[in-house]
């Protein structure tokens, strides 16, 4: 689906030197993000003098252009424009990564991108949703299926976590590193993995079943050594959270701390 965007948005610029991309596709050429489910079209501004029916696969923005940059052939919102107007225009689940992305990718922390919206932003439609989404910006999130799943948890009314939790090992051997972290009353970690196919390829080995079986055996091994310490690790995937109600449910019966549940408006 990326590179679908990209070949089109690419084929876009050839003809239409002054065409400005915007929203998911403008995150997409960035490196922001890419969720898939905003990437169903090539998204761009919408001049006055442009029809809409103009192509296939676009989606028209009347968004107001604000400052614009060069990349390579593309001219696009600049990049804090355009995660405020995702953020704004749409759901918290899916948000949040291109948030963490900007934060990630451009070293823009949430202060610095609330004081953007302020001077730049008041007053458009669903900046108030869009203020709560900076409220949870993280760029320690590696990858946009980690906020996904984090966004899942935050709806749920799980208490947001520690990212790339740090647990050192015994004998001063390094660490184990967690994608999630709680700290309980007593001091240890409830610990949270979520596991995607990625996590068990390795391009670099011919032999890519005998890979993902050494992967698969370190990661008992880790986890067998983590309880020895007195930490819970627990593994979910990124489907596990796409109904929120029964993944807090599921979060809860482990243990994990709870609060409000985000009200995503």
């Amino acid at each position: 689906m990326e590179a679908r965007i990209f070949q089109l948005a690419s084929a876009i610029a050839a003809v239409e030197p002054d065409a400005i991309f915007c929203g998911s596709t403008a995150a997409l050429l960035y490196g922001i993000g890419s969720a898939y489910s905003l990437l169903n079209a090539v998204q761009m501004l919408l001049p006055r003098s442009t029809r809409r029916d103009t192509y296939e696969f676009v989606e028209y923005r009347r968004w107001r252009p604000g400052e614009l940059w060069r990349l390579g052939p593309f001219t696009l919102t600049d990049p804090c424009r355009t995660v405020v107007d995702i953020a704004r225009a749409s759901a918290f689940r899916y948000a949040l990564g291109y948030a963490d992305g900007l934060a990630r990718e451009y070293d823009v922390d949430r202060e610095e991108l609330r004081a953007y919206a302020q001077a730049n932003c008041r007053g458009l439609h669903g900046i108030a949703r869009a203020f709560g989404v900076f409220e949870h910006m993280d760029g320690r999130s590696d990858n946009g299926g980690e906020s996904e799943a984090r966004a899942a948890m935050i709806l749920a009314g799980v208490v947001a976590p520690e990212l790339q939790v740090e647990i050192a090992r015994p004998g001063n051997a390094g660490y184990y590193l967690a994608d999630y972290g709680w700290r309980m009353p007593d001091g240890s970690w409830m610990l949270a993995e979520l596991h995607g196919l990625g996590k068990f390829d390795d391009e670099t080995q011919k032999d890519l079943e005998h890979a993902a079986a050494k992967t698969y055996r370190a990661a008992l091994l880790r986890d067998a050594n983590l309880r020895a310490m007195g930490h819970n690790v627990i593994h979910f995937k990124l489907s596990d959270t796409y109904d929120v109600e029964e993944f807090g449910a599921m979060m809860r019966g482990y243990g994990i701390p709870t609060t409000k549940p985000f009200a995503d408006s």
